[in-house]
Parts: C-alpha cells; sequence; structure tokens
C-alpha cells in the first residue's frame, strides 16, 4: 500500500472487531509520530497508548462524539467499543512562549495523521476526538500538571466498512438502514484553485 492509496482508503472507524492491539503496533504508530514535521523542531508532543483491558472502559466513559451514538446509529456495540487509545500531550515545558499554541495543535495535527495512517498501514482504525473529559482522564492516567490533552485517538481492528461519497447537496455523514457510514466529501474541482483564488 503507498502513502496516497492509503489516505483515499482510509476512514474514520467507530465500530471495531474484539480484538486486542499489541503494544509492539501502536509503539510503531508513535515512532511515526515523533518524526513528524514540527515548528522550530521543538517537539512538543508526548503520547500516552493504551491497550491494557482495565483501563480502556474508563477511557471510553470520558470521551464523547459520534464514537458514542447508539449501536442502530452506526455507534459501537459494547464489543466493539475501541480497543486501544492514544492519548496525545503537549508538554507545556517545551514551549517556548505562551503564543505558540496554535503551532503546537498544528503540529500535534501532523504528528496525529502519522499515527493514522502508520496504524492503517497496520490494518488497524482510528477515530480522532475532541470530546474528551480531561479533568477525569487526567488523574486516571496521572498525567502531570504540565502537560495538557491535545486529542484522543479511539483505535482498534475495523468492524465496519466507511463508505466515502461524493458529496452533492450536504457534507452531513450519515449512516443508512444496513448501518454503513457515509462520509460525503467535496469534489476536488470545489477545492482546489489554480495560480490564484478562483483559477481553473
Amino acid at each position: 500500500m503507498n502513502i496516497y492509496e492509503a489516505v483515499k482508503q482510509r476512514r474514520s472507524i467507530r465500530r471495531f472487531k474484539n480484538k486486542a492491539v499489541p503494544y509492539a503496533a501502536l509503539e510503531k504508530c508513535i515512532d511515526a509520530a515523533r518524526l513528524a514535521p514540527c515548528g522550530r523542531n521543538q517537539q512538543v508532543g508526548e503520547y500516552i497508548v493504551i491497550n491494557d483491558s482495565e483501563v480502556l472502559p474508563g477511557i471510553f466513559e470520558n470521551i464523547g462524539g459520534s464514537i458514542k451514538l447508539p449501536p442502530d446509529k452506526g455507534g459501537p456495540r459494547p464489543d466493539q467499543a475501541p480497543k486501544a487509545y492514544t492519548i496525545v500531550l503537549i508538554n507545556k515545558n517545551r514551549e517556548v512562549d505562551a503564543n505558540r499554541r496554535r503551532v503546537s495543535l498544528v503540529d500535534l495535527g501532523m504528528a496525529a495523521e502519522n499515527i493514522i495512517l502508520a496504524a492503517w498501514e497496520q490494518g488497524i482504525g482510528c477515530c480522532p476526538l475532541l470530546f474528551f473529559d480531561e479533568a477525569n482522564i487526567r488523574p486516571l492516567l496521572e498525567i502531570p500538571e504540565e502537560y495538557d490533552i491535545a486529542l484522543v485517538i479511539a483505535m482498534g481492528y475495523p468492524d465496519e466498512s466507511p463508505v466515502a461519497d461524493v458529496a452533492t447537496d450536504s457534507t452531513n455523514i450519515f449512516v443508512d438502514d444496513k448501518l454503513v457510514r457515509h462520509v460525503p466529501k467535496r469534489k476536488l474541482a470545489d477545492v482546489i484553485h489554480r495560480n490564484k483564488f478562483g483559477g481553473k
């Protein structure tokens, strides 16, 4: 699988097989993350990887968004919950000034994409999540005060096959009567400008 094929095939996964994710696979994802571009090479990112079956439920209780939808709306059954997580952290001691947070978030967005693509290459699906209860997750994982949580990535072997459709009137994601998730994407011609804004 080349990179472009991975980008085209990959979709966010919210339903996972009841199969453990090995630590070695997660470690490979973090190795990809640490090699991502970052402003001034500050490398503010650190990562907690979780695949302990006793810790996983506590994380699931403290995340939100579409991954918590009921099964008839495309969410996971209890046995389809994520089988691993990556908690993406910002090491505040490595941020050179208080105005750097925007750069840090861009840096970690690029690192997160590396995680997601490295996971996909190994047959692991991901769902990046911005809805989480940091106040509860922090003590659960013993995260020090000098770290902020930027992102939670739910992970596991896919138990669904979402489809990327061509967007027409709407980009709203929907689930059909067979519980297949459809993800409308804007056409290339609608998002690319050649040499100037509006250039064709």
